[in-house]
């Protein structure tokens, strides 16, 4: 397997320890290519993932966290969307707004390759301050529901 993909496990697993949660309990699966934990970091759900891609030959962090359902009311799907591309483009740095089926979803991913401790934590926390800044203001603004 992977040296990449080991060292980011080890990494991800180290931040949760810091962040006083045990790893072991907020391990969601694992496989041979892909490790996942689920963490909640204020009203925000955050799923971290360490994936080995074989095609590529590398391994990327992904943090990703719901953050509100699309309203039922399509009439609010075209200015929801364009207020989250003009978030995306407006500075959410190593983050942006995407969609899963009908969910909205901040996200952030990178290679692992020169990836810290530091750098790992930092995105936990940022996704999900993210996430719990957004919720609230899409919900108000166009009727989305909490993810």
């Amino acid at each position: 397997m992977d040296t990449e993909f080991e060292n980011a496990k080890k990494l991800v697993e180290e931040t949760i320890k810091k962040l006083g949660l045990d790893p072991a309990t907020t391990r969601a699966h694992s496989t041979d290519a892909q490790a996942a934990w689920t963490l909640k970091r204020g009203s925000a759900s955050v799923l971290v993932t360490v994936t080995f891609h074989e095609d590529e030959d590398e391994t990327y962090l992904r943090v990703a966290s719901p953050v509100v359902t699309v309203p039922a009311d399509k009439a609010q799907h075209g200015a929801l969307f364009r207020r989250l591309l003009e978030l995306n483009a407006g500075g959410l740095a190593n983050a942006a707004f995407g969609l899963v089926g009908d969910r909205v979803v901040a996200v952030s991913e990178r290679p692992v390759g020169g990836l810290g401790e530091a750098e790992v934590e930092q995105t936990v926390k940022h996704l999900a301050a993210v996430a719990d800044t957004f919720d609230d203001r899409l919900e108000k603004e166009f009727g989305a529901s909490k993810a």
